[in-house]
């Protein structure tokens, strides 16, 4: 587009050298297209992230698409690669800690109880560590079993009522939990930032970011819309609605109450959506480097009990024969 394509010229030059293996989508994209359909259509037939989506569409509505595009696209890789870097982090341990949960399940139902049977006959005394160990390590594969269905049938509960819950109601669910509910505030906040900058730069006002919220077909932007007017119209400015919310992060009212005491707000939102994603890739990094030592060390603890479980009855029966 900054070299004079047209947006449906630019999606189709996309196209033809992007690998879109569904050839329906491709379908629809270029029917789409032929029908005058915006970018923000084409990127949500993509299954692009809905606050992505949301931004880019008020990008077209004030005519600064070229300019926002790059700050979606910013946003959109530094997501990628933290979560890319995630995974690299933890899918080693993980593969480890699976391979040992087979191992021991073989070895629970093979040699370990050999072992019993030899102790048991040559009348070997097992200490109470040894008891404990030996039923920690012959339990754990069907205690991690039931963990895993007690957790994967609790989330399932919880979507279902996370779905049907009023919006007040998802925000506290979230809310309620420790690491996703930081997440969850660092993404709101950036989202309302990003949106916040170019709304004002656009010289557009409250009341108008108000009634373009409140027409989105988004349960959230609606909520938002409801409670800034609320607030204005009982003589609160942005910054002490804004305190009233907890989905957000408390630096943003700082933020914002710097932006209206100078008539910048536009570029102070701006810098503050820059510092979120710097926070937000500080947090994931600070996340992995505790993940993967946890995981390991957890590893090398039960490798040492199965150790003990087998080895320390042998050298018990070693003094026996002595």
């Amino acid at each position: 587009m900054d070299h004079g394509y047209t947006l449906s010229e630019a999606f189709l030059f996309i196209i033809q050298y992007t690998n879109i293996r569904s050839l329906h989508l491709q379908s629809q994209i270029k029917l789409a297209l032929n029908n005058g359909a915006n970018c923000a259509q084409i990127l949500k037939l993509l299954n692009y992230p809905k606050a992505i989506v949301t931004l880019i569409h008020f990008a077209e509505i004030f005519g600064d698409l070229t300019i926002t595009l790059p700050h979606a696209y910013e946003f959109l890789v530094r997501n990628y690669k933290s979560k890319q870097r995630f995974l690299k982090t933890i899918q080693y341990p993980l593969l480890l800690l699976i391979i040992f949960m087979i191992m021991l399940i073989i070895l629970n139902h093979t040699i370990i109880p050999e072992f019993q049977n030899l102790y048991s006959n040559m009348d070997v005394s097992i200490s109470p560590l040894q008891s404990y160990l030996s039923l920690f390590i012959s339990n754990l594969p069907t205690f991690l079993l039931y963990c895993t269905i007690f957790l994967v049938l609790s989330t399932l509960s919880f979507l279902i009522i996370f779905r049907k819950a009023p919006i007040v109601t998802k925000h506290k669910l979230i809310l309620a939990i420790p690491i996703i509910s930081k997440f969850f505030k660092l993404y709101k906040t950036y989202c309302l930032s990003t949106e916040l900058s170019l709304f004002y730069k656009n010289g557009i006002t409250l009341q108008k970011i108000v009634d373009i919220y409140a027409k989105q077909k988004d349960e959230y932007l609606n909520y938002l819309a409801n409670e800034i007017s609320t607030g204005t119209q009982n003589g609160l400015n942005l910054s002490e609605v804004l305190k009233k919310l907890l989905c957000f992060e408390k630096n943003l009212i700082s933020f914002v109450e710097e932006g209206e005491k100078k008539g910048r707000l536009e570029i102070e939102m701006k810098i503050y959506s820059d510092i979120l994603l710097e926070q937000t890739e500080q947090l994931i990094h600070l996340i992995i480097k505790f993940i993967q030592p946890v995981i390991f060390s957890l590893i090398a603890i039960l490798i040492v009990s199965l150790y003990l479980v087998i080895m320390l009855p042998m050298f018990d029966l070693m003094q026996t024969i002595k």
